[in-house]
């Protein structure tokens, strides 16, 4: 289970469905130190990404009694993955409604679907032909950059690999806000450690409260803050 570095409360998410697209976002939020409820009726795949997030659950999200018993209202964010099934995915969203989900975001595979969740009130909609489209002409135009979300038109949350430049040195000797005109809000590390019958463990852990002293290490990640411009230039500095 992915640990980390902070003593603040994480994000409490919760994924509804793990298909491939759910699973993979599902451990990919733990990675990033979310704290993740996965559920799916698939009893193989809950126990698949059981040691990857901090809960996995099997029951159906279209069954009201057995959603309730989760606590729907009390995560920050309900993200519903469920596949090919439409009607399954709409029940599902109305019944995590019904519960008292706060913040609800929901996979939409056409635009049928995606105007049926506009009219039940879904703000937050994933396309993921969109996203996908977007996601590699980002990677074709800003190589070595992973934007996770845009904060305003020109402005951007990001990963940015840590090169040698910075590797062994402090925050602080780095002076990324002066220097480069970004943040840095995190510090994703790779620790592999050994596991049972000789093979090794990998995990990731999020230092979501960085500080000054903080020494940067070889296969660091940096999760930065700031204008597109400047979160290229960054980039073309390595």
């Amino acid at each position: 289970m992915p640990q980390e570095q902070s003593t603040s409360r994480p994000n409490r998410i919760g994924v509804f469905g793990l298909g491939r697209f759910g699973a993979g976002l599902a451990i990919r939020l733990a990675e990033l130190g979310a704290d993740v409820l996965a559920v799916d009726t698939n009893e193989e795949k809950v126990n698949e990404i059981d040691q990857h997030v901090s809960r996995a659950v099997c029951l159906n999200a279209t069954n009201e009694f057995a959603v309730r018993k989760l606590s729907p209202k009390e995560l920050d964010l309900a993200v519903v993955c469920i596949g090919r099934n439409i009607e399954a995915g709409l029940l599902a969203t109305a019944v995590l409604q019904k519960c008292g989900a706060r913040n609800i975001m929901v996979r939409a595979i056409d635009q049928n679907q995606a105007e049926i969740l506009q009219a039940m009130g879904v703000k937050r909609i994933i396309s993921l032909e969109k996203e996908m489209a977007q996601h590699v002409a980002q990677n074709i135009v800003r190589p070595g950059i992973q934007m996770l979300t845009s904060i305003t038109a020109n402005h951007s949350l990001a990963e940015v690999q840590a090169k040698s430049e910075f590797i062994g040195k402090t925050l602080a000797e780095c002076n990324f806000r002066n220097a480069y005109g970004v943040n840095i809000v995190a510090i994703k590390s790779t620790e592999k450690s050994d596991a049972a019958e000789g093979t090794e463990k990998t995990e990731v852990q999020v230092n979501d409260l960085p500080r000054g002293d903080d020494v940067l290490k070889e296969g660091d990640t940096l999760v930065v803050i700031g204008s597109d411009d400047k979160i290229r230039a960054l980039q073309n500095e390595y």
